[in-house]
């Protein structure tokens, strides 16, 4: 089958188009990369409205790749903070996310990278309705690309945090990593292009081995190994003391100042002084930063904090001398929140404590 042309990454398109037939495919690729990843061409019609586009270059193109949406938009909804949540309906008929989120520094769309998740932590919403696709590098980049056209609004971070694990589909996220960034397509800043992991040690080892430029964030959520057993099954394949070797592998090697561990804060299971001792004990000699996420309601057997026992978790994190950070969900109620994500097909159970915006807190 031809492949489509948005599944090309930007660096490999001179030499696609050049097997294509084309003369100056280096001109070419330029052309096509601005229209494709910049304007967000979704149609032949689109790529001819470029005048240098004759009848002869259309040709070549049609024979070689496919064109047109990968994409249909399955809905929106809009949040009382404002943050956007929509709908996206893939070939194959499944529904992905992505959630704008505005903040003080700019706008950031939270992004998904599979259909579905099959990794089962039972403290996320994504995790309960199974994997079914991995996405293309065009699938992601066109997602971008459309949100930010039906917000109005200039994406300026992406996250993949949205459904899926991002290193299970390595290739084509470290593609769409790359269109996003690159001169010809949006120009993100590489420090605001973030890869969230659950923590699979060979696919670190390959993002190190790569030198991928793109922020690597880990999901912990809990430095006892039972803990992680416990609400993340995928940590009995990736232990913890062989999990944070690689993580200092990727502080050490690819020269990052700072590492942030994400930190889903649930009552009763990982917010007591053990796990506080454990954190403190485990990423000694580290560089890091706690990203503290209190647990959304998304209908398991778990219960979210109040604001009071997040500022009590909080403050006695303190002796870790570390950044703490509070990670406030836009449109949790909404179903949109970190963990929540689960393509409209479970009911978001109503907010059980949250305050709409607790003072002095905004989305990270």
């Amino acid at each position: 089958m031809r492949p489509h042309l948005r599944d090309v990454p930007i660096p490999d398109l001179p030499a696609a188009l050049r097997a294509a037939g084309l003369r100056k495919p280096d001109f070419w690729a330029r052309r096509l990369a601005v229209r494709i990843h910049l304007h967000g061409a979704l149609s032949w019609e689109d790529i001819a409205a470029d005048p240098e586009v004759g009848p002869r270059v259309r040709a070549a193109l049609e024979a070689a790749f496919r064109m047109g949406p990968q994409l249909e938009h399955a809905g929106a909804r809009v949040a009382e903070d404002r943050t956007r949540k929509d709908l996206w309906r893939l070939a194959g008929g499944q529904i992905v996310e992505t959630v704008l989120l505005r903040n003080r520094k700019g706008r950031t769309l939270c992004v998904s990278s599979q259909a579905g998740c099959g990794l089962g932590c039972t403290f996320c919403a994504t995790g309960r309705i199974g994997w079914t696709k991995n996405l293309t590098p065009g699938e992601i980049t066109e997602s971008v690309l459309r949100a930010q056209a039906l917000a109005g609004e200039r994406v300026s971070d992406v996250v993949f945090m949205g459904q899926g694990e991002p290193l299970q589909n390595y290739d084509a996220v470290m593609a769409a990593c790359g269109n996003l960034h690159h001169q010809h397509g949006m120009s993100i800043s590489h420090r605001r292009i973030t890869v969230s992991t659950v923590g699979l040690i060979p696919q670190i080892h390959r993002f190190v081995a790569d030198r991928q430029p793109w922020r690597l964030h880990l999901s912990l959520h809990a430095a006892k190994q039972t803990t992680r057993e416990r609400i993340m099954p995928i940590a009995r394949k990736n232990p913890l003391p062989e999990l944070l070797a690689a993580m200092r592998s990727v502080q050490e090697q690819l020269e990052r100042r700072w590492l942030t561990f994400q930190y889903v804060a649930i009552p009763d299971v990982n917010m007591d002084d053990e796990h506080i001792d454990a954190l403190e004990r485990e990423l000694a000699g580290l560089r890091y930063i706690i990203n503290v996420i209190p647990w959304n309601e998304m209908g398991a057997e778990y219960r979210p904090p109040s604001w009071a026992e997040v500022k009590d978790f909080t403050t006695r994190l303190r002796r870790l001398a570390c950044p703490v950070k509070i990670r406030y969900s836009g449109g949790k109620q909404e179903g949109m929140g970190c963990g929540q994500l689960s393509a409209e097909q479970i009911e978001v159970a109503a907010s059980g404590g949250h305050l709409l915006a607790p003072p002095g807190i905004f989305t990270a």
